[in-house]
């Protein structure tokens, strides 16, 4: 069995529990507004609004999806621990924590007299594997981190969608402004975007959307 089919590691943050922290904070995007719920001017027909919709799916779903994969890798951490081997041996001031063989050969080269034990240690790890291999099947883990990865290649595509589209209304203006907060936040220079400036834009737009609607129903009263 290869170094990689008996190696597991702690998965990467996933980008979307960062995201449902900011959209948390966020507070009072427009997509959970009342002027966002109703039509407003031609935004029934912007295209970044009918764009920003289709997101707004496609987000929640990846939600959904991220805290599942979450729930499973923790339930999975808890009953089996992701797959290692104890070494301990004479040579060494404590036991040591094997996570795979690439790491092994890396101590054995430090310490030569280990090598003996490489068999041993890689039957731990296969043994372990099997066990995390098992539990994944039955729990379905790895089937719902493919969902994932494929329901958040379907957002980046909405992402990617809505901003090439042309925001006819403010509505649409609005959307594109949601969903920029709403990503930003992930990128390399997150902390450095300019935050409070994109929101005060945001509240801006929301407040002329109301009073675009104040305005029609004064007209038509």
């Amino acid at each position: 069995m290869a170094d990689s089919e008996i190696s597991t590691s702690l998965s990467r943050p996933s980008r979307r529990g960062v995201l449902y922290a900011v959209l948390l904070t966020i507070g009072g995007t427009s997509f959970n507004s009342s002027s966002a719920a109703t039509p407003q001017d031609d935004s029934a027909t912007d295209a970044a609004v009918l764009a920003w919709k289709g997101w707004r799916a496609a987000h929640r779903r990846t939600l959904a999806l991220c805290r599942k994969q979450q729930r499973l890798e923790s339930e999975l951490v808890r009953k089996i621990g992701f797959p290692q081997a104890v070494l301990a041996a004479a040579e060494l001031p404590s036991p040591v924590r094997i996570a795979s063989l690439r790491q092994f050969d890396e101590l054995a080269g430090n310490v030569p007299s280990l090598c003996a034990r490489r068999a041993e240690v890689a039957e731990a790890l296969r043994a372990h594997q099997q066990r995390w291999d098992d539990a994944d099947r039955a729990i379905g883990y790895s089937v719902t981190r493919q969902e994932e990865a494929a329901a958040s290649a379907d957002e980046e595509r909405l992402i990617a969608g809505l901003f090439a589209a042309n925001a006819t209304s403010l509505r649409g203006l609005s959307a594109k402004l949601d969903v920029l907060i709403a990503v930003g936040a992930d990128g390399a220079e997150g902390r450095h975007f300019p935050w409070p400036e994109l929101r005060r834009i945001r509240r801006d737009v929301t407040r002329l959307m109301q009073l675009q609607r104040h305005d029609a129903v004064g007209f038509t009263a």
